[in-house]
């Protein structure tokens, strides 16, 4: 897996830019790659990123012990599809166990809830937090088909949206429904062969953009934090391309 990072400075509508050059598979000037669970974090004024293929969790059916909340099974047993329930459930436990390993406590004893514009925030037990684990962590994660990205900040707020690409869908459709006028028009713009890609690129940007205060693209606009960055990226995972976005606010 490779990623490619670009600077919130690159100028065209919604800041969607060239495509820049490649970075490595252990990270960007944006962010750092990791690839497992437990992997520790040390670089604390950087981002850090956790791509699953979730369709590549095995599991037969849920543990005893498998760390979800009654919410979260709820969840999973409303979903009629075996697939997404199983993507569902994968996509719970990955998050926990990442979360857990970062805060140092077990993954089944994390807590969540949402801030005012509905952004999942991790809640600590008492224990945890009296004993010091680290509590300036804000996190957030987005998931297309099979594809799941966490992203995870400490003393930031982060926000990341991923898309794998849909070679069926009407882009300059979604695009004069969701995009500005001048979105629009540059869109229209370019040479029908790039349209798709630049496409997912804007669409990943502002969602990624919006997802900081956990407002979203079609919500009320609300006050947001200034960004310190914006980043994009692009790889392909077994058939898919995907095209993602992150962005960091300049809180420290």
């Amino acid at each position: 897996m490779t990623t490619t990072a670009s600077k919130a400075t690159e100028s065209c509508p919604g800041g969607a830019g060239p495509r820049p050059g490649a970075g490595k598979k252990t990270g960007t000037t944006a962010f750092i790659v990791h690839s497992a669970t437990n992997e520790p974090v040390r670089e604390l004024d950087r981002a850090h990123v956790w791509f699953f293929d979730l369709d590549a969790v095995h599991q037969l059916d849920t543990p005893p012990r498998f760390p979800l909340s009654a919410e979260e099974r709820a969840r999973a047993d409303r979903l009629r599809s075996l697939v997404l329930r199983r993507r569902f459930v994968a996509r719970c436990m990955l998050v926990r166990q990442v979360l857990g390993s970062l805060v140092g406590v077990s993954p089944e004893v994390l807590a969540f809830e949402r801030t005012a514009n509905g952004k999942p925030r991790l809640v600590l037990p008492g224990h945890a937090a009296a004993a010091g684990h680290v509590t300036a962590l804000d996190f957030n994660l987005s998931h297309s088909e099979n594809v799941l990205a966490l992203a995870v900040a400490l003393r930031r707020q982060v926000g990341v949206d991923i898309e794998v690409v849909q070679p069926g869908v009407d882009v300059l459709a979604v695009a004069e429904a969701q995009f500005t006028a001048e979105e629009l028009d540059w869109l229209r713009g370019l040479p029908p062969e790039q349209q798709r890609l630049a496409f997912y690129r804007l669409w990943t940007r502002k969602e990624a953009m919006s997802k900081v205060s956990g407002q979203g693209i079609v919500s009320p606009p609300v006050a947001t934090p200034s960004l310190a960055t914006l980043h994009s990226f692009q790889f392909r995972l077994g058939e898919a391309d995907v095209i993602g976005a992150l962005a960091l606010d300049s809180e420290v």
